[in-house]
């Protein structure tokens, strides 16, 4: 059969599903009765999660690690939704907490629509806009998208009397197999479906409508790479002496001008996710921020800004010498991992400062660390954060999330190798991306299967998360560590079947009730211990297996879609009754 698509467009493809550990299956030609038959592969499923995470990946400004979290799940006419506020991906509702009561915000909305049709077809283009209109209007819900949408925009709500500038909003259309000369006049009458419409004037900006097409694709495939590396100017470094593991390594003056490079994104805010995540994120007016506050807010002291402030620590995978310019050195996935505080007070300086009082020259001192070998970058982290004393609580929660993180280490399972990621960045380069389970996400699951709570993770998780870990219902040191590794289980097998399109889902959201609806079909398959259930689905035909089970007796339970089903509490208990009622 005549390959699909163009040779470099396919490699690129081919690229991503080894990145997520996808299965792709071409079309192929059988013949049936003397007649040729097309038998349908996955190529056009697949082109659509490639298109939704090449666009979110570069309207983020970060790389996507989770293709779905942008999916609409088959929504008519839309593919992906990327919701961006302040420069972080708003995916479900519970992400509308990360945002301080009183913090300024900015909404970007990217809307994606891809096909592989071999020629342009121009009512599929409009059809896009059309869907596009309709979900800004509300005349369709895509969730959860649209309560996301609402809650942002809602005049009683807590969010638009926040939002500094009008919100904008980007289409892009891409197209895997045509090369086609689209008029200016096809894009404009699209543009005006939007821009026409009174229920939606002064409450969005347009920015643009892009007509991707497969070289356009693989151009901007090929952006994602080079959003994990700076290229930045020292004004004057030193080389550490070289040993196992740690090729190159600096210690080096920077100014602000070059800073801004690495801790700012293309229009201008601080890039949240540079910082590794620790108990150090950014604190408010304490005495050593106001000290930094006060030097760069008096003139004639920022000369000794160096002098005055210890500085960057910055870790990344690779360092590396500009060919010509002796100054200049390319970063591979950097990350702050000590310093969050003065980045911070740098950032609120240059934000507030006016041409004539900017602070380009300040000076700053940094470390940079250069190694990819993770168990000497855990060292390396946490030698950098744990020079200042923390209360005992927050201690024996560190010490209690080292021990789970030794026991994913310990741990080798028949198709998957889990990490437990303490800290963001720590295993940035173990593939595929939903291998790694952070705090959060291993939170999430341990409240929704272990402690039978799934609805509680939907719209305010993560301060459940919060209350729970103050009680001592979670991340509790009496708790065995095999129970998250569990968690971590059911969360990959969740991700590997989902991006592999192994189910269909009726709703987005009921993703945490079918984890917990697994559990509980496992125990009535005899696998009481927590050990059986991770031996049960350790064999990936009895997890594809048993998650397809789970999946449609979920979508058949109709309550669970009526409105705010999976939000609550007695549908839940209700779930969990009629799942325990014996075959």
């Amino acid at each position: 059969m005549a390959q699909k698509f163009d040779i470099g467009l396919n490699s690129k493809i081919n690229e991503f599903c080894s990145k997520f550990n996808i299965i792709r299956k071409p079309d192929t030609d059988i013949e049936e009765n003397g007649k040729k038959k097309i038998i349908a592969g996955n190529d056009d499923d697949i082109f659509e999660d490639f298109g939704n995470y090449v666009i979110a990946s570069n309207f983020l400004e970060e790389e996507l690690d989770n293709v779905k979290s942008v999916s609409t799940n088959k929504a008519q006419g839309i593919d992906g939704i990327v919701i961006n506020v302040n420069n972080r991906l708003v995916s479900e509702e519970a992400d509308l907490g990360i945002f301080g009561p009183t913090e300024p915000i900015k909404i970007k909305i990217g809307f994606i629509q891809s096909t592989t049709q071999k020629s342009f077809d121009e009512q599929k283009f409009s059809s896009f806009t059309d869907g596009v209109v309709k979900f800004l209007t509300g005349a369709v819900d895509i969730e959860p998208y649209s309560t996301i949408y609402k809650k942002l925009l809602d005049d009683s709500g807590n969010f638009i009397d926040r939002i500094e500038e009008t919100p904008h909003i980007s289409l892009f259309f891409l197209s895997a197999r045509t090369s086609h000369n689209i008029l200016e006049n096809t894009i404009n009458s699209e543009k005006t479906k939007i821009n026409s419409r009174n229920e939606i004037e002064n409450k969005f900006e347009l920015d643009k409508i892009s007509f991707l097409q497969k070289d356009e694709v693989k151009n901007e495939y090929e952006k994602i790479s080079k959003l994990h590396t700076i290229q930045i100017k020292f004004e004057n470094s030193i080389h550490l002496s070289s040993v196992d593991n740690v090729e190159l390594s600096l210690l080096a003056i920077v100014k602000f001008s070059e800073l801004k490079k690495l801790i700012l994104t293309s229009d201008k805010n601080l890039k949240e996710k540079l910082f590794i995540e620790n108990v150090r994120n950014y604190i408010g007016p304490t005495p050593v921020n106001l000290d930094i506050k006060k030097t760069l807010d008096t003139v004639t002291e920022r000369n000794y800004f160096p002098f005055l402030n210890n500085g960057l620590a910055i870790i990344c995978d690779k360092i590396e010498r500009h060919p010509v310019r002796d100054k200049e050195f390319t970063l591979t996935f950097p990350r702050i991992i000590n310093g969050c505080q003065t980045t911070n007070e740098l950032f609120k300086k240059y934000k507030e400062s006016a041409e004539k009082d900017n602070i380009d020259d300040i000076e700053i001192v940094a470390k940079i660390i250069s190694t990819d070998n993770n168990i000497l970058k855990k060292m390396i982290i946490y030698a950098a954060n744990n020079q200042n004393s923390i209360d005992k609580d927050l201690q024996s929660l560190n010490e209690f999330h080292e021990r789970i993180e030794t026991y994913f280490l310990g741990k080798e399972e028949n198709d998957f190798k889990l990490y437990f990621e303490r800290l963001r960045g720590q295993h940035s380069n173990v593939n595929p991306p939903y291998s790694r389970v952070n705090i959060e996400t291993l939170a999430r699951v341990y409240i929704s299967v272990i402690l039978r709570k799934p609805h509680e993770m939907k719209s305010n998780a993560i301060s459940v998360i919060e209350k729970f870990q103050r009680e001592g219902k979670i991340f509790n040191s009496t708790n065995q560590e095999n129970l998250y590794y569990y968690c971590g289980v059911l969360s990959y097998w969740f991700n590997n079947l989902s991006v592999n399109r192994s189910f269909f889902m009726k709703s987005k959201t009921m993703d945490m009730h079918i984890l917990m609806a697994c559990d509980i079909l496992l125990e009535k398959k005899n696998c009481i211990s927590i050990d059986e259930k991770i031996n049960y689905l350790g064999d990936s035909n009895k997890a594809i297996t048993i998650f397809s089970e789970t999946v449609n007796l979920l979508n058949s339970k109709d309550y669970l879609f009526e409105r705010r089903g999976l939000y609550s509490n007695p549908k839940t208990e209700r779930l969990i009754q009629e799942l325990n009622v014996p075959n």
